[in-house]
């Protein structure tokens, strides 16, 4: 069966479920004893609802019947391809970029290849924090050196064994048919040292597209345009808008090094983002054998270890157990979502997304924070799930629901570009009461047309989003409608969203798993009737221009680790607790016939203790990372005296060279 059939076969069924849900909503009303207004407005509700939750067991069935195993696409010898792994920061403080230089260290060390680069694009803004990134950065490339030359040394003695296989099979095999002492006297030094100069920093200029715009501009500085000419339109972007021709990044010998080198693919990352050993090797040959493909999306990997907290486990534990329902949906649509951390090629993004000097396109809103959704639409990425990134969940669940507020703000704005006749106008109406003269106009250059599947995957979150405020309404409005099975619908919804996907997932090696996590799934989202319309609301708020007060979600985790988890989690979430207590009482005195909504406040007003017991540690052994000794060696010497010496310096890094050529 071909993608189109598929996608009619896969639509047609949930269609007809949704309406088949709605008929059995109709008769279960009892209209002899309700108000027809009362009646048909629930309906509706329940209709929306039901329709929302109807892709989870369409995602379950498509899994049972075309399988959830993990798919290789093809792939295709890739030894010409170019690639940058671009790391996108704006620290806050120095852990931070600690944390983030680690991952970068990692990944490059992890993936050595005369083809391969690293950058750290950063946007930090005080000169301090500036400062001390170029420093880490020197401390790493002194790192660098230092490994590579001893591996180099035991290179050219022939033993093997003790140098890192996949720098043996990428770097050192070129230099196999040099002679020995020329190789160490003429060619060592030079191929460190220009290994070492490959792990790079550079400072964006502007901050206009955030993360977007950090590897937007980077791809144009590779493609030799160093000066500024995206969203520099004053027409349509207002004060908003960068200067044109203004310099894209700070000058330096990075900045230098990267110009005109036309990489054939950017791998787009976070600070906090891993790449495993040979993750580029495989995502290249991937990306050979698809030509046409913009973006190659990996899977992403949430990873935790025994010292981390039990709410990270439960996180890691639902990925996996929906692991097999993202691979079937994923074959089934024939592309995927762009999660914000993948692979593009570079030309073909420049030419679809960003466009030239003398032609902009401008595809990515100016003042959009999921900028992801657009750019998967127009470049329809390919999903690799035979490789994956790793990526550390959220702490507890008071940085998931920062998060959560965070990724609801982007979709706000998104529904106003998505929707922009029924939702736009009317918030930038109310942008401009509130904002009065502060109030920035803003447009669109180029409208993106979505096809069918690309606006289903483009609305995933917002239609995740809606059933939030949809699910409280009908709470609220079911006690005045008289039901034949009052509770028949909410457990049907409830059991379609977090049972019945189970059923393509669950088998005998993940049974306790999946027990465990639905369970916490219970507990965690019973309350998100309230809790995520409170996101919601926020989130309308943040963008109408209210003064909302958005706190780090590091500076969250520090306080979790520094103080006692179950006192910090009563800090935040106090008021949920409170308006529990108050709302059970007046519907206990007032309202006949409302369990479900006694059970929705009772498990909200557990909510801070839901949250202290998931953020202790599953255990307090102590647990190796994968890269536990990479780390240790790299943070060392990241704050240990002294600088990386360039080649045209006397001298070599290391201390004991002319020994170790002795012993050669």
């Amino acid at each position: 069966m071909n993608r189109n059939k598929r996608v009619f076969v896969f639509f047609g069924i949930w269609i007809s479920l949704s309406f088949f849900a709605i008929l059995l909503n109709v008769l279960n009303v009892d209209w002899t004893r309700t108000n027809y207004i009362n009646g048909i407005f629930i309906i509706v509700v329940l209709g929306v609802l039901q329709g929302s939750v109807m892709e989870f067991p369409m995602q379950t069935v498509a899994t049972l019947l075309i399988g959830g195993e993990t798919r290789d696409p093809e792939r295709a010898k890739c030894d010409r391809f170019t690639l940058i792994l671009n790391y996108n920061l704006l620290a806050l403080s120095k852990d931070e970029i600690d944390d983030c230089l680690d991952n970068m260290f990692q990944a490059f060390m992890g993936n050595l290849s005369p083809n391969v680069s690293a950058v750290l694009v950063s946007a930090t803004g005080p000169q301090e924090l500036k400062d001390y990134e170029i420093e880490v950065v020197q401390k790493y490339r002194s790192l660098i050196y230092d490994q590579l030359f001893q591996e180099g040394v035991s290179f050219a003695k022939n033993e093997f064994d003790s140098i890192n296989s996949a720098h043996l099979e990428h770097l050192w095999k070129l230099y196999e048919d040099v002679e020995k002492s020329v190789f160490i006297t003429e060619c060592l030094h030079d191929i460190c040292d220009r290994f070492a100069r490959e792990f790079m920093v550079v400072h964006r200029v502007s901050r206009v597209l955030r993360k977007c715009g950090q590897y937007q501009d980077l791809m144009l500085l590779s493609e030799g345009d160093d000066l500024a000419f995206t969203y520099c339109d004053w027409e349509h972007y207002g004060s908003d808008a960068r200067p044109y021709s203004e310099p894209l990044f700070h000058n330096s010998e990075d900045v230098n090094n990267i110009f005109g080198r036309k990489f054939d693919y950017t791998l787009v990352l976070d600070g906090d983002t891993g790449v495993p050993d040979g993750c580029v090797y495989e995502l290249l040959s991937i990306a050979a054998a698809n030509p046409e493909r913009g973006i190659i999306q990996p899977a992403i990997k949430l990873y935790c270890i025994d010292k981390d907290t039990i709410f990270m486990h439960i996180e890691s534990m639902r990925q996996a157990i929906y692991e097999p329902m993202t691979n079937a949906v994923m074959a089934l649509f024939g592309q995927s979502a762009y999660f914000g951390k993948a692979m593009i090629k570079n030309k073909v993004y420049i030419d679809r997304v960003i466009g030239t000097r003398e032609n902009p396109i401008e595809r990515v809103p100016i003042d959009v924070l999921s900028h992801d959704t657009f750019e998967a639409a127009i470049l329809q990425p390919l999903y690799a799930g035979s490789v994956h990134l790793l990526e550390a969940p959220s702490y507890n669940f008071v940085t998931w629901n920062i998060r959560e507020r965070r990724w609801n703000r982007g979709e706000v704005l998104l529904a106003m570009y998505f929707w922009k006749n029924a939702v736009g106008r009317l918030m930038r109406w109310i942008q401009k009461q509130m904002k009065k003269d502060k109030y920035n106009r803003t447009k669109l250059r180029t409208e993106s047309h979505l096809d069918f599947v690309s606006s289903f995957i483009a609305y995933a979150a917002l239609r995740q989003m809606m059933m939030k405020p949809f699910l409280l309404f009908y709470v609220l409005i079911h006690i005045s409608v008289h039901l034949r099975y009052r509770y028949a619908s909410i457990i049907i919804v409830m059991f379609l969203v977090l049972v019945f996907p189970k059923f393509a997932t669950c088998n005998k090696k993940n049974y306790k798993y999946v027990l465990i996590e639905t369970v916490a799934s219970i507990l965690q989202f019973t309350p998100e009737a309230i809790v995520g319309c409170v996101r919601l609301v926020k989130a309308v708020q943040a963008n109408l221009g209210a003064n909302i007060k958005w706190i780090p979600q590091r500076a969250v985790e520090d306080e979790f680790k520094d103080s006692n988890c179950f006192i910090s989690s009563l800090k935040h979430l106090w008021g949920y607790s409170v308006f529990a207590v108050v709302s059970s009482i007046i519907v206990i005195l007032f309202v006949e016939q409302a369990l479900l909504l006694l059970v929705m406040l009772t498990t909200l007003f557990f909510l801070p203790l839901f949250t202290g017991v998931t953020s202790l540690p599953l255990s307090k052994r102590e647990e190796r990372h994968y890269y536990a000794s990479n780390v240790e060696i790299a943070t060392g010497a990241a704050h240990t005296s002294g600088i990386y010496r360039k080649v045209d310096d006397p001298g070599c890094l290391n201390k004991g060279f002319n020994e170790k050529l002795d012993v050669v």
